[in-house]
């Protein structure tokens, strides 16, 4: 019985924390509420997950709240306890660092880059190749920039946005580094089938890597869902 009412308090912490942050500035605050559920007094555990993307150093304050690290979810995690009287309602604060924007310069520096191959790519016979090569890092810039633009509607969606942008910034590298591969090995009588074999590695290698970034974000995000559901299903019971 105790368990469960440590389980139910947990929960209730955790739908606070994806739902009740307030984002200002540069910074995010995370308010979370432990509710010791019990007719008696007694100790209540705090203890909530962090987004995957968050450092130690990303804290900015926590108050008397403890921070540690999951090795097997590869998560950080907010931890403390407190003793509460019946019915008891705890509030805390914690402040983050805004950690999920794609930095702008980056973007705008890819770009650049993959403009200038494509200008030395018109001296050559693959102008229309290297056009769609650039043609496909142009939108996947684009794609991430629109996902910044609507990040704020709410904390869960512009983490979402981050990490979507993050896989596209991994695939449009890939296709700068096909690009330039490309432009160094041009030949008049062509590209050898060797050439094309380590351009196909490089775009396989590093859709992988992406594909493995996903997964990893995936898991979180099913944890963080099967923890709110979790939470739901507890309050209609107490209701």
């Amino acid at each position: 019985m105790g368990d469960k009412k440590m389980r139910a308090t947990f929960l209730t912490i955790f739908l606070l924390l994806f739902f009740a942050m307030a984002q200002a500035a540069s910074t995010i605050t995370l308010r979370l509420m432990a509710v010791n559920p019990a007719d008696s007094e007694q100790t209540v555990p705090v203890k909530v997950y962090l987004p995957m993307e968050v450092k130690p150093e990303d804290v900015v304050y926590k108050g008397d709240l403890s921070i540690a690290y999951d090795a097997q979810l590869g998560s950080y995690y907010i931890f403390g306890e407190y003793q509460l009287k019946p019915k008891e309602t705890l509030e805390k604060e914690i402040e983050l660092r805004d950690v999920w924007q794609v930095d702008s310069t980056q973007i705008a520096l890819m770009r650049q880059e993959a403009n200038d191959v494509l200008e030395q790519f018109k001296k050559t016979r693959f102008f229309d190749k290297a056009t769609l090569l650039y043609d496909g890092i142009d939108k996947k810039l684009r794609e991430v920039e629109e996902m910044q633009d609507m990040s704020s509607a709410s904390p869960s969606y512009k983490i979402s946005n981050y990490r979507n942008g993050v896989s596209l910034l991994h695939s449009a590298k890939a296709d700068l580094l096909a690009a330039k591969t490309l432009l160094s090995e041009v030949a008049p009588r062509g590209l050898t089938g060797l050439t094309w074999k380590v351009i196909l590695f490089i775009i396989v290698f590093l859709a992988i890597l992406g594909a493995g970034f996903f997964f990893i974000w995936q898991r979180q995000m099913k944890l963080e869902a099967e923890q709110q559901k979790a939470q739901q299903q507890q309050q209609q019971q107490q209701n």
